[in-house]
């Protein structure tokens, strides 16, 4: 969504592409997101609606999976 080297640069980047009257809840929707569908060990990419915008799918089997579909 927003690949970046530090915090702030990720930071910024998300805060140029979430509308404004979106941002405050965009923190807990990641956050949200991040704990029941990205999960590190075990991501559950078949249910993820960013996927498409995902740097990362390709690094997972589900992504592989879905991607291959």
């Amino acid at each position: 969504l927003a690949p970046g080297k530090n915090v702030l640069q990720v930071e910024n980047k998300l805060m140029k592409r979430i509308p404004k009257d979106y941002q405050v809840d965009a923190h807990h929707w990641l956050i949200l997101h991040g704990r029941y569908v990205c999960k590190a060990r075990n991501p559950d990419c078949a249910q993820c609606i960013v996927e498409p915008l995902c740097s990362y799918r390709h690094k997972t089997n589900q992504g592989k999976i879905r991607g291959a579909v």
